[in-house]
């Protein structure tokens, strides 16, 4: 009876590892220092080229704030608007614009995110202090006031997660730093920001929170401390630490400075050189067996693969390219840097131009291969959908 006792007992540990696991290390540093190809037939099965149609109506600004498959259809925000395509790419509409009337944003949209259950999109405008609901159709259902400023980046389970990187201006360091509200808009309860004693932190802050979901739970990391925390019942559990080793001193570094001509009376802001080589983390997309961190350094896009069985990182990007990102060998395209991870499925963005320069259009195959066959060079951005193994 003993021995059957032991022998469950040990079945449980190796079925339960997490359970018995401390915070784990990523050694990002020493990891991001070596570049390795990785060919993305390593990691997925398919890859598929959409061609955003390009109208007057359609046309993006260059930094895309989010890309969402939802509904069937795709989503593109890029912070000024939010249009609607099918998955083949055709133009849809517009949903909601900027101005002062009942479901307008003002200026810039700051965060967006989606219910399929309900076929409704929330558009989040802190500076009125609404969220605007509409349908998938594009029609404005009604404003949710909210209690905060803060940025609803993510919806799960009828709560609103908001993010802000203002916690720093508070007179004891100690905002708000994310939020979380019910679906009426009202607070449920938030996480402060916990400044370190002897810790020097910069006076401006303009890097964002990182959130994302993983099986089913809600994870979140500060912009200036490097733990990666599931929230359970109210509390930050730590379950990972980005390990920057020297560069993390860097964090604290002023991003930059304004600088003022006062005999002139001109003024004009001058960055910090120093503060280049800091890493500013943009997104994590964590999956069973891998995650992607994507993440900016040196005025630079960049990514980086962490193999959770192994414990090591590096840093994506073959020796011939010239950005960072898995090498297309499925459909002989440009690098593929992932910005978003939807529905299981790895997004990333490229610009026309991009395109035209670096793909030989005789090597292409598969949807690429269509792309490029009508592609201009004024065209909006190509969205890259990658199906994982």
């Amino acid at each position: 009876m003993k021995h059957s006792f032991f022998i469950s007992l040990l079945l449980f540990s190796v079925s339960f590892p997490v359970l018995l696991q401390a915070q784990a290390i990523i050694p990002f540093a020493k990891g991001i220092a070596d570049k390795k190809e990785i060919k993305l037939s390593e990691v997925a099965s398919a890859i598929k080229y959409i061609p955003l149609e390009t109208t007057a109506e359609s046309l993006l600004e260059q930094d895309i704030l989010d890309v969402t498959i939802a509904g069937g259809y795709l989503f593109v925000c890029d912070y000024k608007k939010l249009f609607q395509f099918t998955l083949e790419g055709k133009f849809v509409r517009q949903i909601g614009r900027a101005g002062q009337g009942p479901g307008e944003y003002t200026e810039s949209i700051l965060g967006v995110t989606y219910n399929e259950r309900l076929k409704e999109i929330y558009l989040s405008d802190p500076r009125q202090l609404k969220l605007h609901v509409y349908s998938f159709d594009g029609k404005f259902l009604h404003d949710i006031n909210m209690e905060g400023r803060e940025y609803v980046r993510l919806q799960n389970d009828g709560c609103f997660y908001a993010i802000y990187n203002d916690f720093l201006y508070d007179k004891q360091k100690r905002g708000k730093e994310m939020v979380v509200y019910d679906g009426d808009g009202k607070e449920l309860y938030n996480f402060r920001f916990r400044p370190k004693e002897g810790v020097r932190y910069p006076g401006i802050n303009f890097t964002l929170p990182v959130i994302y979901t993983y099986q089913n739970a809600i994870y979140y990391k500060n912009p200036l401390e490097q733990e990666i925390n599931r929230i359970e019942k109210k509390k930050r559990k730590p379950v990972y630490k980005l390990d920057l080793h020297d560069l993390e001193k860097l964090n604290h570094e002023e991003d930059g400075k304004l600088v003022i001509d006062r005999e002139k009376q001109v003024g004009g802001y001058q960055p910090n050189e120093i503060a280049k080589k800091k890493i500013y983390f943009q997104d994590i997309f964590e999956l069973d067996h891998n995650m992607g961190i994507y993440y900016i350094q040196e005025d630079e896009r960049r990514f980086a693969w962490y193999d959770k069985q192994n414990g090591k990182v590096c840093r994506v990007r073959s020796l011939q390219a010239d950005k960072d990102g898995f090498t297309d060998d499925l459909e002989g395209g440009s690098p593929v840097l992932p910005n978003f991870l939807r529905n299981g499925k790895l997004v990333g963005v490229v610009p026309a131009p991009v395109l035209q320069e670096k793909v030989d259009p005789e090597n292409v195959r598969g949807s690429l291969k269509r792309v490029m066959e009508e592609l201009l060079e004024e065209d909006n951005q190509v969205i890259q959908i990658v199906t994982l193994k």
